[in-house]
């Protein structure tokens, strides 16, 4: 029960919280910020719907605003929680989405990028799969004169070759690359080089090609 105020009666446990089981990802995420699940459920609700709530996507902060409102319209009854990771930021919802919600994010973003103004930016939709598991990207390619060394879509490049030649010289170890189309033109995507993946371990296989409703 969430402790009284003032003196009063503890208020009751929210009902999203009080019959949620938390995952095994999330027990470890709240050991590694000391949080006892247990005492959050009853004491800090919110604290532990945080620490239980599943990722949507991960997007590119020029489109967080708009992906954030095709959300909260989507999914009036859950938490909706913004998160500012490294370049991007990741969305994540509590409860976690089910494979229903996630096919109308799914719907939702595709038409989102198929707007005039994210097409003509080259903005794209994705799941990747690797050996981390499944991921959602709604993101703008990375300029190649603005790329930071990290995992992403660099381009537009104008022909195959080019996107096929760009990362000569450039990419670190622990990193690959392919070329792929898009909307008339071609990008390199740079992903992680995960030794598992190479053999054949990985989980879902390699990054897929962007993908939308053009």
């Amino acid at each position: 029960m969430t402790p009284p105020q003032d003196g009063g009666a503890p208020e009751p446990v929210p009902e999203d919280v009080r019959d949620h089981q938390p995952s095994a990802e999330a027990e470890a995420r709240a050991e590694r910020a000391g949080v006892d699940l247990a005492r959050a459920r009853s004491e800090d609700p919110e604290t532990f719907r945080m620490l239980n709530a599943g990722e949507i996507a991960r997007v590119s902060p020029e489109l967080a605003d708009d992906v954030a409102a095709l959300v909260w319209s989507a999914f009036p009854e859950r938490r909706i929680y913004r998160v500012p990771s490294g370049a991007h930021e990741r969305l994540l919802a509590f409860p976690p989405l089910d494979a229903a919600a996630y096919q109308a994010f799914d719907d939702g973003a595709a038409d989102l990028v198929a707007k005039d103004a994210y097409a003509d930016a080259y903005a794209f939709f994705r799941t990747v799969r690797d050996i981390r598991g499944t991921r959602r990207e709604l993101m703008l390619p990375t300029p190649p004169d603005a790329w930071q060394g990290d995992a992403a879509l660099i381009g537009p490049f104008d022909s195959e070759e080019q996107a096929r030649a760009w990362p000569e010289g450039r990419l670190s170890a622990d990193l690959m690359s392919d070329p792929v189309p898009y909307r008339g033109r071609w990008f390199c995507d740079v992903f992680p080089n995960d030794e598992a993946w190479l053999a054949g371990g990985g989980a879902g296989g390699s990054p897929s090609a962007p993908a939308g409703r053009a």
